[in-house]
């Protein structure tokens, strides 16, 4: 690999992992999971996680549990190795965003009620303003769910 793809493969990695930090992962999270979708072969080894990453077996365990938990990644094994190997399951953005979406209903819902029982200006005013932009991504939303689903997309 030529010094300058190195450099760019680093710096791409930098940024999926900063872009999932936004997303709520935890720092080495986040780096683990960038190294596991950057990889070139099926997946990765705790060994090579750990040598890349430079950090500790702990975290690894630590972090690759989470994006187990989450429905991310899978353990598999490789035959004649006795390492636990980490690779990223497909088809799990679609739902994940889902499930994101699907929290806005529910502040739809409780914005609506809350604006029903509220009593002064000042907190119908500030109900008001979140019950609009969260219904209005709400309907937005349904309409990219279902587009989503027509060009045959989980």
């Amino acid at each position: 690999m030529s010094e300058n793809t190195q450099l760019r493969r680093s710096a791409l990695f930098e940024r999926m992992t900063t872009m999932m930090e936004t997303l709520g992962f935890p720092h080495l999270t986040a780096r683990i999971y960038s190294a596991l979708m950057l990889a070139e072969g099926e997946g990765l080894s705790t060994s090579q996680i750990i040598d890349e990453l430079g950090i500790s077996k702990a975290s690894v365990s630590t972090s690759t549990q989470l994006l187990l938990a989450m429905g991310l990644a899978e353990k598999y094994r490789v035959r004649g190795s006795r390492e636990t190997h980490f690779r990223l399951l497909k088809g799990v953005w679609g739902p994940i965003l889902a499930k994101k979406f699907e929290a806005m209903t529910l502040i739809t819902h409780t914005a609506r009620e809350a604006l029903e029982m509220a009593e002064t200006q000042k907190a119908k005013e500030r109900l008001q303003e979140m019950y609009d932009i969260y219904s209005f991504f709400e309907e937005e939303y349904q309409m990219v769910m279902t587009h989503w689903r027509e060009r045959g997309m989980r």
